[in-house]
This record gives C-alpha cells, sequence and structure tokens, in this order.
C-alpha cells in the first residue's frame, strides 16, 4: 500500500479521515469497532485509535458493556 507523506512533516497522510468514522457511527447507531472497521474498511487496531481519539475531543461517546467498548454518535456536539 502506497501511502503519501507530507512534504513538510515527513509524516503519512491519513487515509481515512474522521468524518468517515463520525459517519459509520452515526450510521451503524451503538456499534463495535469491528462493526466501525468492516464500514470503514480499515483494521480493528487503527479503528480503535480513531474512535478513542474523536470520543476524548467529544466529537462521538462510548461506554464499556462487559468489556468492549460501543460507540454512538453525540446528538449534543
Amino acid at each position: 500500500m502506497d501511502r503519501d507523506r507530507d512534504e513538510y512533516s515527513g509524516r503519512f497522510s491519513q487515509e481515512y479521515s474522521d468524518e468517515d468514522f463520525i459517519r459509520a457511527v452515526k450510521k451503524l447507531g451503538s456499534c463495535s469497532t469491528s462493526d466501525v472497521s468492516d464500514d470503514v474498511g480499515c483494521s480493528s487496531d487503527l479503528a480503535y485509535r480513531r474512535l478513542t481519539e474523536l470520543a476524548a475531543e467529544g466529537r462521538i461517546d462510548s461506554e464499556k458493556v462487559a468489556g468492549n467498548y460501543r460507540w454512538f454518535f453525540n446528538n449534543g456536539n
């Protein structure tokens, strides 16, 4: 998989945008990390990292149920 690097920072560009993950959570409702990774088309590890970041920013919400996270859209934001 060829990925582009930012010319100035040298960091790889994101293949999946925040909106890709938010759109998946909105569409799926209360969903698991695997549900989101399947919908977006990325690995579960990447989905978990990105969903965790979005939850920390308050853009989505999460709850831990039986040791697993459920993700859902925060209508207040």
